[in-house]
């Protein structure tokens, strides 16, 4: 039989078995095969979201957009102002800002620990990183404050002791408290804690910031360097066109994109990613079975049919197709109508109740390409999980069928 004739055949099969069959069958099928493919895209989407939350935080609190630093082995960048104001009149940038390692060791009462103090300007930092939003006692730095200083919850730890996280941070500062600051050359000055943040990332809670104009007047030789600036883009996705227009008129310093200094929380998304591809074989491996669950009844129920089809001189070929055009029938449906349970469904409700993460509130997040990959993905392992117990049954004699 040629193979036009083969695939009408299959597709009068499959129309005949679909719309004489089981109607329960045939709803409870498309019903599963829906619940699936929105479960494949929730599960990647809520991952896709945790990962943007984190690389959002990292962007917000440790990085921003593109970070600079010293080439070669020097530890400041010449002429930090100069560039801070070239970035700031790039067209794409938002804000720039800059800072210089003020301090190694921070002390309060009995207890003690080495983090970096950071001297920065305080509307500038404000206006490049999100910092005020995060303050969970008193405020963040301002312009004209003298001996303040601002520290992330891990160093100060608030009361918060009893937390694995807070063991090795100073325990119990809070906001109005004063603490000493071992500063660069030795040196130590008391100040006064003007506020604590608490970020969602752990890594930027390490953190302590000071005036610049302080850290000038305690350590002359931090007057006027910076051993990093940093620039907030307009939009993500404008660092490489940024930073291709600031090589052209500084080329001495080392542009880093947010993107190459995920390391920090590689770790975190690496996790979700394996278990993303878990969950998601799972799902694919639950379609299968149940494809093939559903054909393997349907042909142990229909033997005998199959039987006169092939003594009639239906193909092998055609019956075989036809069972998989038939699953595929279901896929798509189910393809369709779980996306619209998905983005109608799923979607506003999380974006209502999002989900809290220790990174913070998570939503879902999808793409056009995550859609298409899982639609195709199913449509073929629904195809597999009927060619299998299809092409088995095919293979019995055909007198052995007619008499069942």
């Amino acid at each position: 039989m040629p193979a036009t004739d083969t695939l009408r055949v299959a597709g009068f099969l499959t129309w005949r078995t679909i719309s004489r069959g089981n109607r329960s069958v045939v709803l409870l099928t498309t019903a599963m095969m829906a619940v699936i493919f929105a479960e494949l895209l929730f599960i990647p989407s809520l991952i896709q979201g945790a990962n943007e939350r984190i690389e959002s935080e990292l962007r917000d609190n440790l990085t921003s957009n593109i970070t600079v630093t010293p080439a070669g082995s020097t530890l400041t960048i010449p002429d930090a102002a100069g560039l801070v104001d070239l970035a700031r009149a790039t067209p794409g940038v938002a804000a720039a800002t800059s800072l210089v390692l003020a301090g190694t060791q921070i002390s309060a009462g009995s207890h003690t620990g080495s983090w970096s103090v950071g001297a920065v300007d305080p509307a500038s930092y404000a206006a490049t990183f999100p910092i005020g939003s995060e303050i969970a006692e008193g405020a963040f730095l301002a312009p004209g404050d003298g001996d303040a200083i601002v520290l992330g919850l891990g160093i100060a730890g608030a009361g918060r002791a009893d937390s694995q996280t807070y063991r090795s941070s100073l325990q119990s500062v809070h906001a109005g408290d004063r603490v000493t600051v071992t500063l660069l050359g030795g040196q130590t000055h008391d100040f006064r804690v003007k506020g604590i943040y608490d970020s969602q990332l752990a890594q930027a809670n390490q953190r302590a910031f000071i005036p610049v104009a302080t850290a000038a007047r305690l350590v002359p030789a931090t007057a006027g360097q910076a051993n990093t600036v940093f620039i907030r883009t307009q939009h993500i996705g404008q660092e490489a066109d940024v930073v291709a227009q600031l090589q052209r008129t500084r080329p001495d310093v080392v542009y880093q994109p947010w993107q190459t200094l995920e390391a920090a929380v590689s770790d975190l998304t690496g996790s979700f990613d394996i278990i993303r591809t878990i969950l998601n074989a799972v799902s694919l491996l639950v379609a299968a079975i149940t494809v093939f669950i559903v054909t393997y009844v349907d042909l142990v129920s229909k033997r005998r049919t199959m039987g006169i089809e092939r003594a009639i001189g239906i193909t092998g070929a055609a019956i075989v197709l036809s069972y998989v055009l038939k699953a595929i029938c279901f896929a798509v449906i189910g393809v369709v109508l779980g996306a619209a349970l998905f983005k109608f469904v799923a979607v506003p409700l999380v974006d209502q109740h999002p989900f809290q993460f220790p990174i913070g509130p998570v939503i879902l997040s999808v793409t056009s390409r995550e859609l298409r990959h899982d639609a195709i993905v199913l449509v073929i392992v629904a195809s597999l999980g009927a060619l299998a117990p299809a092409w088995r049954s095919v293979r019995i004699g055909i007198l052995d069928a007619i008499w069942g």
